[in-house]
């Protein structure tokens, strides 16, 4: 009967943990889209700042209770000032300073990143068929991120902006590894919410000691309480998540967040997708339902 219960309960974390990373995956496409129409008024340091802030702030409400306990005090301070601050404000510059198709192609390298650091350093792995699935996820990606567009792809253009872009998806990959050992000692929830509250702190300080400009209309004020609960909802999934999945598992599925950042695009901005992103979407989705067919969890004795 324990054998029984035990298998039961793996197997639901299982199922939970896909289901918070698609959730997770709903919010984080929504990130750019919402930032883009903040960008128009006010600089990445700002936004990136009041965004953080505000969403360890709204996770402050939640089991408000919970404190962090002092073990996990190292963890928090990388997770924030890696994950929270200086990787976001990383992309955030290198998008200003490279081609669209560059941007796209190196921002997967957070896929690449942590799965090579999961795999040698924390000896995660796959069966051979779940890296078939994974590889078919990885193509759909690529397609969607470049429409196949390669001619244009100029690594050489945008060097600096290229640099930063490719810096900031090894920070991620690095925190996306640590996460999954700190869920293994402390609390979702806390390192949640105490992670954006210490990298928007830094980068708001930041804001304001350079004297930085706040020019928010009511309009920009309700676009980022918006992108501050997509914030939210994306770090709380993804954490929770990770915890289920490992960091190879998670990543993979956490891809259809371009999927969901092209609709959010096509919708809100109006910008064009093409027939081979579509399709390129479809390979990501199908993929996905594979890797989740052919999940074995651990079962816990």
């Amino acid at each position: 009967m324990d054998d029984v219960a035990g298998k039961g309960t793996s197997r639901k974390e299982t199922s939970r943990g896909y289901l918070y990373a698609l959730g997770g995956a709903v919010c984080g496409g929504s990130v750019t889209t919402l930032t883009k129409l903040l960008l128009v008024s006010n600089g990445p340091v700002v936004i990136n700042g009041l965004t953080y802030s505000l969403s360890g702030l709204l996770l402050l409400f939640y089991r408000p209770k919970l404190r962090p306990a002092r073990q996990s005090l190292p963890y928090l301070l990388f997770l924030g000032l890696v994950g929270a601050a200086i990787s976001p404000l990383m992309y955030t510059y290198g998008l200003s300073q490279t081609t669209a198709v560059n941007a796209a192609l190196l921002a997967n390298g957070e896929v690449l990143f942590t799965t090579l650091i999961a795999f040698s350093v924390f000896g995660e792995r796959l069966e051979r068929s779940q890296g078939m699935r994974g590889l078919l996820i990885v193509a759909g990606l690529l397609t969607v991120s470049t429409n196949l567009d390669i001619g244009h792809v100029s690594f050489l253009q945008g060097l600096l902006g290229n640099a930063l872009i490719l810096g900031s998806t090894v920070g991620w990959a690095i925190e996306n590894n640590l996460i999954v050992l700190a869920t293994k000692k402390f609390e979702v929830t806390t390192l949640s919410k105490f992670r954006n509250l210490i990298g928007g702190a830094v980068v708001l300080a930041l804001a304001f000691v350079a004297g930085y400009s706040f020019d928010f209309s009511p309009y920009d004020v309700a676009v980022l309480l918006l992108l501050a609960l997509a914030v939210t909802g994306a770090t709380l999934l993804f954490i929770s998540a990770l915890k289920r999945l490992g960091a190879i598992r998670m990543l993979l599925v956490w891809s259809t967040s371009t999927v969901f950042g092209a609709f959010f695009a096509l919708v809100f901005l109006g910008e064009q997708i093409t027939p081979v992103q579509i399709a390129g979407g479809a390979m990501i989705l199908t993929g996905v339902v594979l890797f989740r067919r052919g999940e074995k969890p651990m079962f816990v004795p």
